[in-house]
C-alpha cells in the first residue's frame, strides 16, 4: 500500500475456527452458528473524507452432496447479534451442485460500498460479489451476489448503529449428504 490517499485497509473481523456443519434443511440458516457475529461499529461510515467507505467479505467453507441439490448463499446485515432471515439481505440465485460432491471449497468475495450517507435508516449501500467452486457447483461453477435482475442497492442501512454481518445459506432437498460448511471468514474496512 502507497497510502498515497491517506486511506487503509483493515481486518474487522477474521473467525478462527471451524463453524458448524448444515445438513437435513432446506430453511435458510446462519453459516456462523458457531461464530461471533461480524461487527460492523456504529458511525463506521461517518467519515466525511472518505467517500465510498466500504467493507470486502471473503469466505470459504466447504459443501457436499447427494444427487445435484441447489444452494442459496445470502449475505445479510442486521442490527442484532441473533441471526434471523430479515433486515438487509443479498442473495445468490439457487446454484446447482455437482452431483454427489465430498467436501469440495467453495468461495465468496463481496463488496459492500457506503454510497450516500442518511440519517437513521436512510444510508444507501450497494454490494456485488460472487460464490464460486469449480469442484462443487454445476456449470459455470460461480454465482453472483445478487442474482441476476435484481436490485444490488439498499437504502435502509442505519449507521448509526451497530450492525453484524451475516452469511447463511438454504438448500433445494433436505438430506444428510447435502451439508454445507463455513471454514473461514473475514471482513475488511476499507478507506
Amino acid at each position: 500500500m502507497s497510502f498515497l490517499t491517506g486511506t487503509s485497509t483493515e481486518v474487522l473481523y477474521s473467525s478462527i475456527a471451524t463453524a458448524t456443519q448444515l445438513n437435513t434443511f432446506t430453511t435458510e440458516d446462519s453459516l456462523q452458528k458457531t461464530l461471533p457475529p461480524v461487527i460492523i461499529p456504529a458511525g463506521f461510515a461517518f467519515n466525511a473524507a472518505a467517500a465510498g467507505k466500504s467493507l470486502r467479505v471473503k469466505a470459504c467453507g466447504r459443501l457436499g452432496t447427494t444427487g445435484a441439490p441447489t444452494f442459496t448463499w445470502n449475505l445479510r446485515l442486521l442490527t442484532s447479534t441473533t441471526w434471523s432471515a430479515g433486515g438487509i439481505g443479498f442473495a445468490t440465485a439457487a446454484l446447482t451442485a455437482g452431483t454427489t460432491q465430498t467436501l469440495a471449497p467453495w468461495y465468496l468475495d463481496a463488496e459492500i460500498i457506503f454510497r450516500t450517507l442518511g440519517i437513521a435508516a436512510a444510508t444507501t449501500i450497494a454490494i456485488m460479489g460472487e460464490v464460486r467452486s469449480p469442484l462443487g457447483l454445476a456449470t459455470p461453477f460461480a454465482g453472483s451476489i445478487p442474482a441476476n435482475n435484481t436490485a444490488f442497492t439498499a437504502a435502509t442501512y442505519d449507521n448509526a448503529l451497530a450492525n453484524y454481518l451475516f452469511l447463511s445459506v438454504a438448500c433445494g432437498t433436505s438430506n444428510a449428504a447435502n451439508l454445507m460448511q463455513l471454514e473461514m471468514l473475514k471482513c475488511y474496512g476499507e478507506n
